[in-house]
């Protein structure tokens, strides 16, 4: 498995927030966590929150409050501002900090960087609760987002050329997408939100690299899939096996599958083995469905659920432990599977 022509296979890999206000200990922190498949951090500040960093700069939007989200003019509001980080950083001067020092700060074994946006559907239903109407909160976030990551993936290989970039919208606005009360239909989450973005990304001259989802709950697996993304970060649970067909499909066409192997939101009490055992049984499931489970092993990387914003210091650095255990076993075990295979 690999990004551009680098190997990425059974990597440790994070969502990007971290326990840190400032950049400089967030920036080693995600060095030294995954030296190989670094994460451009996202530190916990709401003037830095994924929807602070997908908003600062747009025409028409205002301040960042932790409880209500940005203020919104609706009148003013101009996403086509997006693309322009002269305009973010006149507003921000060191909000791309992260970004840059990762991107030089890796080393020469870096296989591929991770760089995590606010995905357009979440970012669709920010900007209806601030007061634009769905259309335009739809047609507005698909803009906002293919404009920025497409920036973003443009500096990336300005300050590194050659460097493989793992963009990935991050949606936890998706979780919970199945339940009748969700306010968007599957066709609107699919072909008017995520689809648009993935597919601009892919097309870009720049996007020499994976375009991926990442959803840290239960959701519709089959709508993410069916938008062509090429990495899928979600939690390892059995019942993902439900979805077993679009996961299939996922791994056939040679996508990624970021697995949640280390929860996040209760106690780190667990052991590797009994994680590495729900991971097996996550896996079981889908090869009972017909997934292939030589395949699938083979196109996995290992990660949290979600981002470690909420953990202290060395609570995240207890999850980052985790995640390189199981990394080692997965390799391991794919790696025999390739031997086995005369691969």
């Amino acid at each position: 498995m690999d990004v551009g022509g680098v190997e990425i296979l059974g990597l440790a890999t994070t969502v990007g927030g971290v326990p840190f206000t400032e950049v400089e200990p967030a920036v080693e922190f995600a060095l030294r966590a995954h030296e190989r498949f670094p994460t451009v951090p996202v530190l916990h500040r709401s003037d830095r929150s994924l929807v602070a960093l997908g908003l600062l700069g747009v025409e028409g939007v205002g301040g960042f409050d932790v409880d209500d989200g940005p203020t919104v003019d609706v009148s003013r509001f101009d996403p086509v501002t997006a693309g322009s980080l002269e305009r973010l950083l006149e507003v921000a001067p060191t909000a791309l900090d992260p970004l840059d020092r990762v991107l030089l700060g890796a080393g020469e074994g870096v296989a591929a960087v991770r760089v995590g946006v606010l995905g357009p559907v979440t970012l669709a239903l920010t900007l209806r609760a601030a007061g634009l109407d769905l259309d335009a909160a739809v047609r507005g976030a698909v803009t906002v987002v293919t404009d920025r990551t497409t920036a973003l993936v443009e500096r990336a290989h300005g300050l590194r050329p050659g460097c493989a970039v793992v963009a990935v919208l991050v949606e936890p606005g998706l979780v919970g997408s199945v339940h009748p009360t969700f306010p968007l239909g599957r066709d609107v989450v699919r072909d008017h939100l995520l689809a648009p973005v993935v597919d601009a990304l892919g097309a870009s001259p720049v996007g020499r690299g994976l375009v991926g989802v990442h959803v840290p709950g239960r959701t519709d697996w089959e709508a993410v899939v069916g938008t062509g993304a090429s990495f899928v970060s979600l939690p390892a649970q059995p019942e993902v096996a439900s979805w077993a067909p679009a996961i299939g499909r996922l791994v056939a066409a040679g996508g990624v599958l970021a697995w949640g192997a280390v929860p996040v939101n209760r106690p780190l009490g667990l052991q590797a083995d009994s994680l590495w055992r729900s991971l097996s049984a996550t896996f079981a499931a889908l090869a009972a469905e017909g997934v292939d489970p030589v395949e699938l092993r083979l196109r996995s990387l290992v990660g949290p659920v979600d981002g470690l914003e909420g953990f202290d210091v060395p609570g995240a650095g207890r999850v980052v432990d985790l995640c390189t255990d199981l990394s080692s076993r997965l390799r391991r075990q794919s790696l025999a599977t390739r031997l086995s295979l005369g691969a």
